[in-house]
C-alpha cells in the first residue's frame, strides 16, 4: 500500500506541475523574420513574371465605343452663350449623353449669365444661359430635367433595361 512506501507521518503531495513550454529561440525567431523577408522580396518578382506571360488585351475590360448622343447641340450665339434654358439643357444632353463617364456622373443645370449691375445702362442682351453637370455654381443653377429615377435617366429619357446605354 501507499501509506507503506511512506514514512510515518508524512502526507501524499501531488507531483509538481510540468514546466511551462520554453519560448522560441533565438534562431526560430530569426528563421522567422527571414522567411518574412524573403517573401516580400520575392513577391513582386514573382507578380512581374507571371504578368510577363499574360497577354495584355485580357488585362483590359472591354471597353464599348460612346453612345451616339441623345440631342443635337444648339447653335450659340454671339457671345459664345446660349439664347434660352432650353438650349442650354439641349446642349448639356448632347455632351452628357454622348459619353458614358458624363452619362452617368452628369445631372444637367442651366444659368441665366447676365448680371444687372448699378450705373451700367440697360443691356440689350439678357439671355445668356449656361449649363453646367451640377449644382455647384450656387442657387441661380436650375435643374433641367425632372424626371422619374425608376424609368428615366437623368436626361428624361425612357431606359431600357435590356439594351442600357453605358452597360
Amino acid at each position: 500500500s501507499l501509506a507503506a512506501l511512506t514514512p510515518e507521518g508524512a502526507q501524499w503531495r501531488r507531483p509538481p506541475p510540468p514546466p511551462p513550454p520554453k519560448s522560441p529561440t533565438k534562431l526560430h525567431i530569426y528563421s522567422h523574420r527571414t522567411l518574412h523577408m524573403a517573401l516580400r522580396t520575392l513577391a513582386p518578382v514573382l507578380v512581374a513574371v507571371v504578368l510577363a506571360f499574360v497577354d495584355a488585351s485580357l488585362l483590359r475590360a472591354h471597353q464599348a465605343p460612346p453612345p451616339d448622343p441623345a440631342a443635337e447641340v444648339p447653335a450659340k450665339t454671339e457671345d459664345g452663350s446660349y439664347k434660352s434654358k432650353l438650349d442650354a439643357c439641349t446642349a448639356c444632353k448632347a455632351a452628357a449623353t454622348g459619353s458614358c463617364a458624363m452619362y452617368k456622373s452628369c445631372v444637367c443645370y442651366a444659368t441665366n449669365a447676365f448680371f444687372q449691375f448699378v450705373g451700367i445702362p440697360n443691356a440689350n442682351d439678357t439671355e445668356n444661359f449656361a449649363w453646367a453637370c451640377g449644382n455647384e455654381g450656387g442657387s441661380k443653377y436650375e435643374l433641367c430635367f425632372t424626371v422619374n429615377e425608376l424609368y428615366e435617366d437623368a436626361f428624361g429619357d425612357k431606359i431600357d433595361p435590356n439594351n442600357l446605354k453605358c452597360p
